[in-house]
C-alpha cells in the first residue's frame, strides 16, 4: 500500500509559487520542490505533473490570488485617476525599496522564461491581455469623469502605463538608480493627467 500524500495540493502550490517567484523558473528544481514540502521527488511528479505544469499552476494561482484583486480594485476604486495614479506610485515604491516585496511573479517569468517555453509565454500573454482590459476600462472611468481627457485612446494609454510599470521592475532588477525609476514614475503621472 502506497504512502498517502500529506499535504494538500492547494498549499504544495502555494510553496511552489513562492520558490519560483524568490528564485526563478531556471533556478528552481523539482528536487529543490520535493525538499520543501517534505516529500520524495517521485511524490511531487505524481501530485503536481513535471516542472513545467507546476509553474503554469503557480502562475494561475498568483494571477488569481495576487495580480486579479490588485487590478480589480482599478475597477472598485471610486476615484479612477487616483487609482491609476497609485497603482504607479506602488510598483515605484517597492521597486525603490521604499515598500517590501521581490517584484511581479509575471514580470518576472515573461523576462526569464520567454525565450525558453512558448506556453508559459502564451498563459503569462493571456493574463496580460486580462490586466490590460481592466486598465482600459478604469482609464475610460476617468475619461467620462472627466480626470482624463477623452480624446486619448484609453487603450493605448493603459497599455502606456503597464510598460511604465514593467520598465520600472526590470530596472530594478537590473539595480538602476533608485532616482531613475522615481523619476519615470513622475513623468508617468504628470503624462497620465496631461
Amino acid at each position: 500500500m502506497g504512502r498517502k500524500l500529506e499535504f494538500s495540493r492547494e498549499k504544495a502550490l502555494h510553496t511552489a509559487m513562492e520558490s519560483f517567484w524568490a528564485h526563478g523558473y531556471e533556478q528552481t528544481s523539482m528536487r529543490d520542490l520535493a525538499e520543501q514540502l517534505g516529500l520524495h521527488l517521485g511524490s511531487v511528479y505524481n501530485a503536481l505533473g513535471d516542472k513545467e505544469k507546476v509553474f503554469e499552476a503557480a502562475l494561475r494561482l498568483n494571477f488569481e490570488e495576487e495580480v486579479l484583486p490588485q487590478v480589480r480594485r482599478l475597477q472598485e476604486a471610486p476615484d479612477a485617476l487616483k487609482a491609476l495614479a497609485n497603482s504607479i506610485t506602488i510598483v515605484a515604491d517597492e521597486c525603490t525599496g521604499v515598500t517590501q516585496a521581490h517584484g511581479c511573479f509575471l514580470v518576472n517569468s515573461l523576462l526569464e522564461v520567454a525565450h525558453i517555453n512558448d506556453n508559459i509565454t502564451k498563459l503569462v500573454h493571456g493574463y496580460l491581455k486580462q490586466v490590460e482590459d481592466i486598465v482600459t476600462l478604469t482609464v475610460e472611468r476617468a475619461q467620462k469623469a472627466g480626470q482624463i481627457k477623452p480624446g486619448r485612446d484609453a487603450r493605448k494609454l493603459a497599455q502606456s502605463i503597464m510598460a511604465v510599470k514593467f520598465n520600472m521592475r526590470t530596472l530594478a532588477k537590473l539595480k538602476m538608480p533608485n532616482e531613475m525609476i522615481r523619476n519615470i514614475c513622475d513623468t508617468a503621472l504628470e503624462a497620465l493627467a496631461a
